[in-house]
């Protein structure tokens, strides 16, 4: 194991150990790991952007524990990695030889139309369709990359700066697989793309992109992006390879003998359940309440918030290019307490509770979802 993952992991074991004597965990040599690591790239007292961060954090904690590119070789791809689908389509470039052939056909063209002029004239002739080249491939991720859509501020009455908001939906809108969004390469040439997520992970992280940086400046979006905090379904986002799963019917349930129902519950990480049942009745009875009314919801995409990262600055910062946002702002986190259901905001050593209703209407950045049923069902084969 690296450095990296040692000084992470030291860090883990103090903050969920019973035997502390101190309410708070020094991250010091976490810090200083991660500085060598990234060689001074991430350091204390130096702010850099969480998505590309956590990116890089991700990955070399994966690297550090002995994973590959193969899927699922360590925990971390196991817990972050999806799947998507990429097509790219980019306009066929012409060769030299059949420009040449198009210039002789179109002087030969020229050349009838004047002999022929005064005898007929014809219809316009059609533009002929572009011809496009279209490429898909197969890729992981560990998070999702969203570009909020530019929007301008504007003042109200009273001369304050109204930030405008955006639904998460319509944000999202790039990985529905249907629509093509505009990139270009590291060529300089312009390419339509088009995502479709394949598998989603149990966690699954979103990243905003709020910054972007040219050569003179760093400028940042302030659009609010509003969220549910619980039940975010993304089914309609989701396009398996194999389709989506069909599950059997009461009356299927029935038919089936006990080495099939076990085998059924088996797929979903359910053993307990064959476990517990003394009959086939009762194992009848269990599997029905099981795979007809709990499984469906479990296997719906559907999502619930666990942490939050914002990124809070002036509005008119980072606008004029006058000042850095990213400097400017300062970060904060907002974490679930499981076993109160109570939110809290947190910044360094400040901590105070908060609302799930004003977390879905943060500025948000950097957003960690657990799927409904991680906990539950074993969805990492």
């Amino acid at each position: 194991m690296s450095d990296l993952v040692l000084c992470f992991g030291e860090l883990i074991r103090k903050m969920w150990s019973n035997k502390r004597f101190k309410s708070t965990v020094d991250p010091h040599m976490l810090i200083q790991a991660i500085s060598r690591a990234s060689k001074k790239k991430f350091q204390v007292g130096q702010q850099s952007e969480v998505g590309e961060f956590m990116a890089w954090f991700l990955n070399q904690l994966h690297i550090g524990l002995g994973g590959t590119r193969k899927p699922g070789s360590s925990i971390i791809y196991r817990i972050f990695q999806g799947q998507i689908e990429v097509t790219t389509r980019q306009q066929k470039t012409i060769s030299e030889g059949d420009e040449e052939k198009d210039e002789n056909t179109d002087r030969n063209d020229d050349k009838d139309n004047t002999s022929n002029n005064d005898k007929k004239i014809g219809p316009l002739s059609k533009p002929s369709p572009a011809l496009f080249d279209e490429k898909t491939i197969e890729t992981t991720f560990l998070q999702l990359t969203l570009d909020i859509p530019e929007k301008p501020l504007f003042r109200d009455d009273d001369g304050g700066l109204v930030i405008p908001q955006e639904p998460l939906v319509s944000v999202m809108k790039k990985f529905d697989g249907i629509s093509f969004s505009e990139a270009i390469n590291k060529s300089g040439i312009a390419q339509r793309k088009r995502y479709r997520v394949l598998k989603l992970p149990p966690y699954l992280i979103i990243h905003l992109a709020r910054f972007k940086t040219n050569n003179y400046s760093r400028e940042k979006n302030p659009t609010i992006v509003a969220f549910p905090v619980k039940n975010l379904d993304l089914s309609s986002y989701t396009f398996p390879k194999n389709g989506k799963p069909i599950l059997p019917t009461e009356e299927d349930i029935k038919s089936m003998s006990v080495n099939d129902l076990k085998s059924l519950l088996k797929k979903y990480g359910r053993e307990d359940i064959a476990a517990h049942a003394l009959e086939k009745t009762d194992l009848i009875e269990a599997a029905c309440d099981f795979l007809c009314k709990s499984l469906p919801d479990l296997l719906a995409d559907k999502y619930d918030l666990v942490a939050n990262i914002t990124h809070n600055s002036p509005a008119d910062v980072g606008r004029e290019g006058k000042h850095d946002p990213l400097q400017e702002g300062s970060y904060k986190c907002h974490i679930e307490h499981r076993s109160s259901n109570q939110w809290f905001e947190t910044q360094d050593l400040h901590v105070e509770e908060t609302m799930p209703q004003l977390i879905g209407v943060s500025e948000s950045y950097l957003l960690i979802f657990e799927r409904k049923s991680a906990q539950q069902m074993d969805l990492s084969r």
